[in-house]
């Protein structure tokens, strides 16, 4: 699978998550605690199939699910996905 920001393209495996995929890769997004709970990796997704782990009501609410925002730590890509960094 391959995930697509505005200026970068990363190889992912559906079992690792976006951050760790992203980091292993050299793009740099924003994080603090790769659990769900901090909001720091915040990132939108535009297109794709995705699987997302548990995230904290506090770090990611209801109405950024719907707007497309997911935690990027708790994000495992299905498909190729494009993301917009937040």
């Amino acid at each position: 699978m391959k995930a697509f920001t505005k200026n970068f393209t990363v190889q992912c495996h559906d079992t690792e998550s976006l951050l760790k995929t992203a980091l292993k890769q050299q793009v740099n997004i924003p994080y603090a605690c790769t659990k769900g709970g901090c909001g720091m990796c915040k990132v939108k997704i535009t297109d794709g199939q995705f699987r997302l782990g548990l995230c904290s009501k506090r770090a990611l609410t209801d109405e950024e699910r719907a707007a497309g925002y997911v935690l990027a730590c708790q994000t495992y890509p299905q498909s190729n996905t494009t993301i917009i960094l937040a």
